[in-house]
């Protein structure tokens, strides 16, 4: 007799505390962030987070801070795309970088960063926009 095999399909919900710290109205508990947004937060907060500042983990973040003061040159947008790709593939595991464009803004010495992914249990992609800028 012939092996029946059936195909599962479970979809893993990704979920974070808010960093409001509000509590759920309901069940009386931190409120939670789910798959997109939770995701999201977590790239930002990687990517803003600079290397060496989360005590015990000396490579959590990004280094894309010191590429600001660099000159506004092609091979600064290359470094800064290899970076935000690094960190991201250290350190963020539940999605996968379908495209990412850095473009560099002179007049106001910045660069916006375009992030199109999508999660590890999903097909359709989410976009991502940051605009890094130099603070004095």
């Amino acid at each position: 007799m012939p092996e029946i095999t059936t195909i599962t399909n479970t979809r893993r919900i990704y979920r974070d505390v808010s960093l409001t710290f509000a509590r759920n109205p309901v069940t009386h508990d931190v409120v939670t962030v789910t798959d997109a947004d939770a995701v999201k937060r977590s790239i930002r907060f990687l990517l803003l987070s600079r290397a060496g500042e989360t005590p015990f983990y000396p490579n959590f973040g990004s280094r894309l801070y010191g590429f600001l003061f660099e000159p506004f040159d092609q091979i600064t947008t290359v470094l800064i795309k290899s970076e935000i790709t690094a960190t991201l593939e250290a350190f963020e595991p539940r999605m996968n970088i379908q495209e990412l464009t850095v473009s560099p803004d002179e007049a106001k010495n910045a660069y916006q960063i375009n992030l199109v992914f999508n999660l590890v249990n999903q097909v359709q992609p989410l976009t991502f926009t940051l605009y890094l800028s130099r603070l004095r």
